[in-house]
């Protein structure tokens, strides 16, 4: 299923749009699933990080496509947003926001199907893996690959990806059975690393590409380098 939302201030608009993406699904056997949204406040609260695409005005009452775009792009690095506008004049705040196109309104139905498309032969394929992760701050989608190690902290875990550490309220255990068929082992009561960042293993301490030090213990140890092995073994 391709999961589409559609946010613009004129409702009529907004229905049309959802009418040429559901036509679009029943004529390619595709399933498409349209949620629509009249401002961005509205799809900022009710947005859950499970969307494939976004086409976005830029253009609305309370704050624009492109704030909006910015905010879930903290949450969201992966969906794919393309901005629906009259404005010629607004292309480097897309760059900013990694918007993958602009649509000129009003959009013709060539044009809308043409982004879908595009996205099937661009995305579907090479979807990543996400881990869902909700705090006091917000819900957000962090990519499996680009997560580097997890650790306790305060009883709540510190998840260190590539762009950004950030708190979780789940159990170290229940990630290690969600990561583990990734990559992922358990290195000591407190850590879970992900072993395509391990650089060298000297005694009890593992050293990241990133030259960041994790702790191996010695209870551990054993299951550890015989995951890690067989994690290597399949790479060759």
């Amino acid at each position: 299923m391709i999961k589409i939302a559609v946010c613009d201030d004129e409702q009529h608009f907004v229905t049309q749009i959802k009418n040429i993406l559901e036509e679009y699904g029943k004529t390619n056997q595709t399933e498409i699933s349209v949620s629509e949204f009249y401002d961005g406040v509205m799809l900022l609260d009710r947005y859950d990080c499970s969307y494939d695409i976004i086409f976005l005005d830029i253009k609305m009452p309370h704050i624009d496509g492109v704030k909006v775009a910015e905010k879930i792009r903290v949450r969201d690095p992966n969906v794919t947003i393309i901005f629906l506008t009259s404005l010629f004049g607004r292309a480097v705040d897309g760059y900013r926001v990694r918007a993958s196109n602009f649509l000129i309104k009003p959009v013709s139905e060539k044009k809308l199907t043409k982004e879908i498309d595009r996205w099937i032969e661009t995305n579907r394929e090479k979807k990543q893996e996400c881990l869902l992760v909700e705090n006091m701050t917000g819900r957000f989608m962090i990519p499996i690959s680009s997560l580097r190690y997890i650790e306790t902290a305060d009883r709540n875990l510190l998840l260190h990806s590539e762009e950004k550490s950030i708190i979780c309220y789940k159990k170290l255990k229940e990630l290690k059975e969600r990561l583990e068929p990734f990559g992922f082992g358990q290195s000591h009561k407190s850590y879970l690393v992900n072993f395509s960042y391990i650089d060298t293993i000297s005694g009890n301490a593992i050293i990241l590409v990133t030259k960041e030090e994790i702790p191996l213990s010695r209870a551990m140890k054993k299951e550890f380098m015989a995951r890690l092995a067989r994690y290597m073994g399949g790479k060759l």
